[in-house]
C-alpha cells in the first residue's frame, strides 16, 4: 500500500487524497444505515430534508424551526415532504461525489489520460453518482411514504369505543378501529345526541381536521 502510494504523482495524490476518506466515510455511513443506526438521517435534515422535533412536530426544511406542529401533523404531510423532489446537495451526496470523484480521477490519471480531460470527466462521474444518489433516497422516502397509515382508509370501518366520545362533538374520545390491516387507536368525535360508551360498537364516517375521526353508533 505505502509502496503503491509513493509510486503517484502529486495530482494522483490529490484525488487518492479525496477518495480514501470519502470511502471510508461512505462504508461507515452504510454500515450504520444497514444496521438502522442512522436514524434515517446523516446531518442533513435527514438528507432529504425531514426531521421529527422531540417536542412533538417536523422541521421540513432543517432550519431548526418547526414547519408542521405536531396537532397539525398526519400522514399527507408525510407524503408531500417525501415527494418534494430530487435533493442532490445532501452530505451523502457530496460524499458519493467526493469518493467516485477521487477514484475516478485516479483511474483516469493511471491510464494516461491528460490531467485536465481526468478532471473533467472524473467531475461528471461525480455528478452522475449525486445523482444515482438523490434518485435512490427518494425512492426510500416514496416507500417509506406509501407505509404510512392514510386516514382515509377507516372510513366504513367498524370500531369500538375505547374512551367514551361526548355527545354533539363537544369533545373527543378515542375508538379502536381496524385501518390497513391493523387496529389503530384514534381520536373521535360523534354527532350523536348521547356520549358513547367505552365498548359501543361504531362507524367511521367521515375525517374532522387532519387526525379525527367522525363516527356514529353501529
Amino acid at each position: 500500500m505505502i509502496q503503491w502510494f509513493e509510486s503517484l504523482s502529486a495530482i494522483q495524490r490529490f484525488f487518492a487524497y479525496i477518495a480514501i476518506p470519502s470511502t471510508l466515510i461512505l462504508a461507515i455511513q452504510t454500515i450504520l444505515l444497514i444496521f438502522g443506526l442512522a436514524g434515517g438521517g446523516d446531518g442533513d435534515a435527514d438528507s432529504d430534508g425531514l426531521e421529527f422535533e422531540p417536542g412533538g412536530g417536523v422541521d421540513l426544511d432543517g432550519d431548526g424551526e418547526i414547519d408542521i406542529p405536531g396537532e397539525d401533523f398526519s400522514a399527507d404531510d408525510l407524503s408531500s415532504a417525501a415527494d418534494g423532489g430530487l435533493r442532490l446537495f445532501t452530505i451523502r451526496g457530496f460524499i458519493a461525489f467526493f469518493t467516485v470523484f477521487g477514484w475516478g480521477g485516479l483511474a483516469l490519471l493511471r491510464a494516461g489520460i491528460p490531467t485536465p480531460v481526468s478532471a473533467l470527466l472524473a467531475g461528471a462521474m461525480g455528478l452522475c453518482s449525486m445523482l444515482v444518489m438523490a434518485v435512490i433516497f427518494k425512492l426510500a422516502m416514496q416507500l417509506q411514504s406509501d407505509g404510512t397509515m392514510q386516514l382515509e382508509n377507516a372510513v366504513g370501518q367498524s370500531g369500538s369505543v375505547y374512551l367514551t366520545i361526548p355527545p354533539a362533538r363537544r369533545g373527543r374520545g378515542k375508538v379502536e378501529v381496524v385501518v390497513q390491516e391493523q387496529v389503530r387507536e384514534l381520536e373521535a368525535v360523534t354527532d350523536e345526541k348521547e356520549p358513547l360508551p367505552t365498548g359501543c360498537e361504531v362507524v367511521v364516517t367521515a375525517i374532522s381536521g387532519r387526525s379525527t375521526l367522525v363516527v356514529c353508533k353501529k
